[in-house]
């Protein structure tokens, strides 16, 4: 990343279906305006892209992992967001990597917190696992950032 691009960087620890889906439209918004956008996956964030979670996260599914506050209402949305096209988060994460503006990095203590010392146990869109001053670096370069948590 250059200096002149704006960043958007995000920490995440927050693994649910609500979550994942709210913070796809904040990358969505983010891209579209050109802004590179770096996450940082912390102790749930991590969880999410391990691989064998990130299938109980299908925002299309009442059953999948919904924030508990929100469950209830999870049929009603996922109607609505069928009636309205939208994209899933994997989808739209999945855009923004290929066109080169999203990074995502796994805190190497979380990692550690769910056994994990490779990147092989996590989702393909998982950049690297780092530490949290190498995130600090990337962050203290960023216009904006976010808690999703």
């Amino acid at each position: 990343m250059t200096e002149e691009e704006e960043i958007v960087a995000v920490v995440l620890n927050k693994g649910t279906v609500d979550a994942l889906q709210n913070l796809s439209s904040l990358i969505t918004g983010a891209t579209m305006m050109g802004a590179k956008v770096v996450i940082f996956l912390q102790t749930w964030g991590a969880w999410a892209f391990l691989k064998e979670n990130i299938k109980k996260l299908d925002q299309f599914d009442e059953n999948s992992f919904w924030s508990p506050e929100y469950k209830h209402h999870a049929a009603s949305v996922i109607k609505e967001m069928k009636r309205a096209g939208t994209a899933s988060w994997y989808e739209l994460f999945k855009e923004a990597k290929e066109e080169g503006l999203l990074q995502i990095f796994v805190c190497a203590t979380a990692a550690e917190q769910w056994g994990v010392n490779t990147l092989e146990p996590f989702d393909e869109l998982v950049d690297d696992i780092t530490g949290v001053f190498e995130w600090h670096e990337m962050a203290s370069k960023a216009t904006y950032t976010y808690y999703v948590g």
